[in-house]
């Protein structure tokens, strides 16, 4: 599941999209809530700078 979340953040924010819609993309997609924190984390382990 980590891997799926991962992607989805990679290419969302590759197109250009904000942190927000994505986040509602993947409660939408997969049924998973993901805080703020959370997110930015996971954009810093994945070395994202947008």
């Amino acid at each position: 599941m980590n891997c799926l979340i991962n992607n989805a953040i990679d290419s969302h924010l590759r197109k250009g999209r904000k942190i927000e819609v994505i986040k509602r993309y993947i409660r939408m997609k997969y049924s998973v809530q993901i805080d703020n924190f959370s997110m930015a984390r996971r954009m810093q382990l994945l070395n994202l700078n947008y």
